[in-house]
């Protein structure tokens, strides 16, 4: 992704658009550990995709959003929602989260914006601070380039989630709940055309969206680095094996790229 010196923080790159990109994502927590792959489709501001698998390739869970509607689909689980506005399941840190504030996160931006009327980040600041809409005081740093190097999101005096950038790894932390996602780039390229529209299957099942039912996994293997070249678009979802469970797959809490476990 290019430079974004002159891009406020929260702002992605316009060479993000129209391209499709791979995520390694591994994420620990007390429920214990687990990685899957996700694949974000960015069209344009208002148009994303994004699909996860685990590692051998079985599906996990998808969402599509165009403008302020989107919509999940558990597909082991057999069940959908639909999301108006903001994205609101229940045990994210972040959330109620702007639909269209996801691939900030996921690109590595800061994934909100100052409320109207909040003074503006100087332009070219190696340093931010604002309040969002919901009065919640984000702050962090850029790097020379405009690269976030890290933020923090604090509610009254303490903080409560974390972003870091460590080499190729973006690492979300939740203090809280003393859960840690990390995901990196694994894989890039253009999109020759716009993916079509998600739709719920026949037999799936709709249901307000924090009460999803948790698919089943199994245990990542290691990835090379990142790299450019042909994506294969992955299946849809199914989930996560914990490690920490003797490689059982489990149901109870489902990671997501962007947060601590969503109780869903």
């Amino acid at each position: 992704m290019p430079a974004a010196a002159s891009l406020a923080p929260w702002q992605v790159p316009q060479g993000a658009y129209g391209s499709q990109r791979l995520y390694r994502v591994s994420y620990s927590g007390p429920e214990g550990e687990g990685s899957f792959r996700v694949t974000l489709r960015l069209v344009s501001p208002a148009r994303y995709q994004i699909q996860a698998v685990d590692p051998v390739g079985r599906s996990l869970w998808s969402l599509d959003v165009e403008n302020d509607s989107g919509l999940w689909l558990n597909h082991r689980g057999r069940t959908y929602c639909l999301f108006e506005g903001r994205f609101d399941l229940s045990g994210i840190p972040l959330g109620p989260f702007p639909l269209l504030a996801l691939p900030s996160l996921l690109l590595g931006r800061v994934p909100a914006e100052p409320a109207p009327g909040s003074p503006a980040v100087p332009a070219r600041a190696r340093q931010f601070a604002f309040l969002d809409a919901a009065h919640r005081r984000w702050s962090g740093a850029l790097d020379e380039d405009g690269r976030v190097l890290s933020w923090t999101l604090s509610e009254g005096s303490a903080p409560k989630t974390s972003f870091l950038r460590r080499d190729d790894w973006a690492i979300l932390s939740d203090r809280e709940r003393g859960v840690q996602v990390r995901w990196r780039e694994s894989l890039h390229e253009d999109l020759d055309r716009e993916p079509p529209r998600l739709e719920a299957p026949a037999g799936y099942r709709q249901v307000p969206c924090g009460e999803q039912q948790v698919p089943e996994g199994s245990t990542d293997e290691p990835s090379g680095p990142g790299r450019r070249g042909h994506l294969t678009p992955p299946p849809c979802p199914s989930s996560i094996e914990s490690p920490a469970r003797g490689g059982v797959c489990h149901k109870s809490y489902f990671p997501l790229p962007f947060g601590g476990p969503a109780s869903i």
